[in-house]
């Protein structure tokens, strides 16, 4: 079979597609002949060896894939081979990150994978796991948003902006979103948010305290970093829950204790990876529900470029910068 191979850290000229051994299921696994396969920024810091859990080499990077199931190993019940299926990685072999979706075969756990529902597509499935998967469990688990919430959604027209603020809606919260100028501003109403801020032409905070009527906002789903960050730990309700997603800006936030001790709000962090890895189950019931809400219409699906699987190295550099204009999914 065919997949992405990373021999040496941080040198792009040496990730190649190269020829390498079919997989065969070892017990409690199958394998899933991969047809797409989702890219995410957490993968330049996988082929730069700066992922948290570092890989052994060489390594087959990729987070999220969808495909059909080819091979079980007599261990599994529950899945048999032909069934489409969603894939959700890491996982761990001996404390080490195993990878593999930017590969024409995948082996991993059955816990790591999702039957995909007919009417969904892999290059649609392919796209949800990280941004989806993220924007669900930051705001449904760690934060616990409740229905009639104020929910703030920074970077609204991004990857798991976009997730967040659909998923805020049918958490049942009231959403507020900022992006800048009208285009996106329209994107984003579109989306649900119930307000939308311009962020570079109005002041974030006076029109959050604005919109919530002085009490501040219950939840913050923080894409951007900088100065946008500021402007939402001053606008944090009594006991609000600020979870710091992505740092689009390029600048990371540095928090003084003394604001979140005096503005009695918690600093969650959410990250997709480590669940894979400390909690699949709820990563599982999360990816069911979140399919089941594409498949009825629920939720509106990414825009997705397609490139083929032997121009993944070239993908790494602009999905990390963001310059990339879309959700990238390699076709394998």
């Amino acid at each position: 079979m065919k997949a992405i191979q990373v021999h040496q850290f941080g040198n792009f000229e040496a990730i190649k597609l190269e020829e390498i051994a079919d997989k065969s299921p070892q017990p409690g696994q199958v394998i899933v002949r991969v047809y797409a396969a989702g890219v995410n920024p957490a993968d330049w810091y996988v082929v730069n060896g700066l992922f948290q859990i570092p890989p052994a080499l060489p390594v087959t990077p990729g987070f999220e894939a969808a495909g059909e199931i080819i091979a079980v190993h007599e261990s599994v019940t529950n899945l048999k081979p032909g069934t489409r299926v969603l894939v959700a990685l890491p996982y761990l072999t001996n404390d080490t990150a195993q990878f593999g979706a930017f590969a024409e075969q995948l082996q991993i756990p059955a816990a790591n994978v999702v039957p995909i529902p007919d009417g969904i597509d892999y290059i649609k499935a392919a796209a949800i796991p990280v941004v989806y998967g993220t924007a669900y469990i930051a705001l449904k688990n760690r934060a616990q948003l409740q229905p009639g919430e104020t929910l703030l959604v920074t970077g609204g027209t991004g990857g798991t902006g976009s997730a967040a603020i659909q998923i805020g809606k049918l958490l049942g919260a009231k959403v507020i979103a900022t992006a800048s100028g009208s285009e996106k501003l329209q994107k984003i109403k579109e989306l649900g948010a119930d307000y939308a801020i311009d962020y570079k032409q109005e002041n974030v905070a006076e029109r959050l305290k604005e919109i919530t009527e002085g009490k501040g906002v219950n939840v913050a789903f923080e894409t951007v970093g900088g100065d946008l960050f500021d402007a939402v730990l001053q606008s944090m309700s009594w006991e609000g829950r600020l979870l710091p997603i992505g740092m689009a800006s390029g600048i990371i936030p540095e928090v003084s204790t003394m604001k979140i001790l005096a503005g009695n709000f918690s600093i969650i962090g959410t990250d997709f990876a480590a669940y894979t890895v400390r909690h699949i189950d709820l990563v599982r019931e999360a990816l069911t529900e979140i399919l089941n809400w594409h498949h009825d219409g629920k939720l509106q699906g990414a825009t997705v470029k397609t490139i083929p699987l032997e121009q993944a190295a070239e993908t790494f550099e602009l999905v990390h910068t963001g310059k990339a204009g879309s959700k990238v999914v390699l076709t394998v």
